[in-house]
């Protein structure tokens, strides 16, 4: 990608060192402070009106909130492996590809709560695009499903794509606008490549049809 190329050799200093650290870090935090203080994550949701109203650090914060249901087990398991899909990114990227990678679905979901739906709006799909960018780099890598049934994450980002187009196609406006605004980054990244894949696939097709008639 000779756009992002570029863009590196300009902004290569717009990066944050250990981001991977950072995201799993703070989300933790966020955890831990919660379960003293559980009105302390109100604010730090992502409200377009609290927003609008000066509370600039909501566009921040929301991107560090954990799933505030989850068993506390569990939660040390997801942070485990956000980690290791961020730096497994970071790794295959570098820090200033990750660090953009991250910035434009940050960027897009404030744009589409604020300007578009004007109704708060979470992290997970912004997380889910990195496990998704994680399955199309490494779709041969194994993950232990329930800790136990080892599986491969091609075939879990196969469940999620199935998700994800569901809800797109039942969901509401504000369902179809968040999940575009999700992907957002995971299209600019992987879209061309993928669609030339498709389109060398189509080809092999129809020349195998050909031949076969």
């Amino acid at each position: 990608m000779r756009w992002l190329d570029s863009l590196e050799r300009r902004f290569h200093w717009l990066t944050i060192p250990q981001f991977p650290l950072f995201i799993a870090t703070a989300n933790g935090l966020i955890y831990l402070m919660a379960q003293f203080q559980p009105v302390f994550v109100q604010s730090l949701t992502l409200d377009p009106m609290a927003l609008r109203s000066g509370e600039w650090w909501r566009a921040l914060t929301f991107l560090f909130v954990p799933p505030m249901n989850m068993n506390p087990i569990f939660l040390v398991f997801w942070l485990l492996l956000l980690y290791q899909i961020s730096q497994a990114l970071e790794n295959a990227w570098g820090e200033f590809r990750f660090f953009f990678f991250y910035l434009i679905g940050a960027s897009a979901t404030v744009i589409a709560a604020a300007a578009i739906l004007h109704e708060p709006l979470g992290n997970v799909s912004l997380n889910t695009t990195l496990f998704l960018a994680f399955a199309t780099l490494f779709p041969e890598f194994e993950l232990l499903l329930f800790f136990v049934l080892p599986i491969k994450v091609k075939y879990l980002a196969c469940f999620v794509w199935f998700t994800v187009g569901l809800s797109f196609l039942t969901g509401s406006f504000g369902t179809r606008v968040e999940i575009g605004a999700s992907l957002s980054n995971y299209i600019l990244f992987f879209g061309p490549d993928l669609w030339r894949a498709a389109r060398l696939k189509w080809e092999v097709y129809r020349n195998r049809q050909r031949f076969k008639r």
